[in-house]
């Protein structure tokens, strides 16, 4: 932590600690795990994310193309994915993947 601008006001001297347990205790709610996991789940989260950025719009990154080796930083391992087109049906609406 930098600058505690959040924690300070109310916790005084304490904020640090406060910090740390707040992630901490989310270390522990990541939807995926069953037990606690080394990295905040909102870090997962945005990885997982961008992942599936990369595979859906394809056309803006230049090194993945029709089918790509992408690196998750969640599992660590390259891993061969095919892009393929979104059905048309589900153009203009969110899905789930």
């Amino acid at each position: 932590m930098l600058l505690d601008e959040i924690f300070r006001a109310d916790h005084g001297a304490n904020a640090a600690n406060v910090l740390e347990s707040l992630i901490h205790d989310m270390c522990y709610l990541y939807g995926r795990a069953t037990k606690a996991v080394s990295i905040c789940p909102p870090a997962y989260y945005a990885d997982l994310v961008c992942t599936r950025a990369r595979i859906h719009n394809n056309e803006l990154f230049d090194d993945i193309s029709d089918t790509a080796s992408v690196t998750s930083g969640t599992s660590g391992a390259a891993s061969s994915v095919s892009v393929r087109g979104i059905h048309e049906n589900l153009v203009d609406t969110m899905y789930y993947i």
